[in-house]
C-alpha cells in the first residue's frame, strides 16, 4: 500500500486526477455547511422587489446568512476533520504511507477551514465548538484568539488557558522524510503569548507562560508556574551571559 500511494503522489498525472476527487470532497463538505445560510437567504429573496428598506433588509439577511455559514461550517468541517483523522496517533510516518495520505487530505481541508472559517470566529465560543468537533479536548474558560490551530485532534487545552493572537499551535512537522505527529498539552492557567510557535510534544504546566514570538522546539516541557520567552534582539555575548545567569539561578 505504501509503495502504491508513493507512486500516485509522485506521478504528476495521477496526482492531479486524485486532487480533483479530493477537492470535490472539500466542496461537498462546505456545500453541506452552506445549506442553512442558503435557505435563510432564499427565504429573504422576496424582499428584492421592494424599495430601499426592503433592499436593506435583504442585505442584512445576506450578512446574517454569512454568520450562519460560519457557525455551520465550524461544526460540519470540524466533524469532517475528525472523521479523516480518526485513529491517527502520535508517531513518525514515512512520506507515501497510508497515514501520510490521510493527513494530506485532512490538511488540505483544514487550510480551507483556517481561511474561510477560523479567521472570522477566533476569539469567541464558536472556535471552541469547532475544536471540540474536530477532536480536541478543551476545558472551561478558555480563550482562543488565533486561527492557526493545526491537528486539533492532538490538542488538549485545560481550564483557564489563553492563546494569544496569531499564535501558531502546530501538532505536526517533517523530519528526515517523515511526518511527525505529536500531542500538544496546555496545562491549566497557561498563557500563550501572541505569535508564539508551539510544536509537537509541547507540554506546559499549570499557570505557565509562553512569551510573545517564542518558538518552542519539539518535546519542550515547561514546569508549573514557569515562563519561557525568547529574548529580544541583543548581542550574542549578552544573550549567553543572561542564559548562564539564569542557569545558575535554577541550579541554586
Amino acid at each position: 500500500m505504501k509503495g502504491l500511494i508513493d507512486k500516485i503522489l509522485r506521478n504528476p498525472i495521477s496526482f492531479e486526477v486524485l486532487s480533483v476527487f479530493v477537492y470535490a470532497f472539500y466542496c461537498v463538505v462546505f456545500s453541506v455547511a452552506s445549506i442553512p445560510s442558503f435557505l435563510l437567504i432564499r427565504r429573504g429573496a422576496w424582499l428584492l422587489g421592494g424599495g430601499a428598506v426592503s433592499m436593506f433588509l435583504f442585505i442584512l439577511i445576506c450578512f446574517l446568512g454569512f454568520y450562519v455559514f460560519l457557525i455551520s461550517s465550524a461544526v460540519v468541517a470540524g466533524f469532517a476533520e475528525r472523521l479523516l483523522t480518526r485513529g491517527l496517533a502520535p508517531g513518525a510516518y514515512p512520506v507515501g504511507s497510508p497515514v501520510f495520505f490521510r493527513w494530506l487530505v485532512y490538511s488540505g481541508l483544514h487550510l480551507w477551514v483556517v481561511n474561510l472559517v477560523l479567521a472570522f470566529i477566533r476569539g469567541n465560543n464558536w472556535i471552541k465548538i469547532y475544536l471540540r468537533a474536530a477532536g480536541a479536548k478543551v476545558g472551561k474558560e478558555v480563550f482562543v484568539n488565533t486561527k492557526d490551530l493545526y491537528d486539533a485532534y492532538l490538542l488538549e487545552v485545560e481550564d483557564n488557558v489563553i492563546i494569544g493572537g496569531e499564535a501558531f499551535v502546530n501538532c505536526h512537522l517533517f523530519e528526515n522524510g517523515s511526518l511527525i505527529l505529536g500531542k500538544i498539552t496546555l496545562g491549566e492557567g497557561t498563557v500563550v503569548g501572541a505569535n508564539a510557535y508551539l510544536t509537537p510534544g509541547t507540554h506546559t504546566g499549570r499557570n505557565s507562560r509562553v512569551g510573545m514570538y517564542t518558538y518552542l522546539r519539539r518535546d519542550t516541557k515547561i514546569p508549573d508556574g514557569r515562563a519561557l520567552i525568547t529574548p529580544p534582539g541583543m548581542s550574542l555575548r549578552r544573550a549567553v551571559r543572561l542564559m548562564k545567569e539564569e542557569e545558575s539561578k535554577v541550579a541554586k
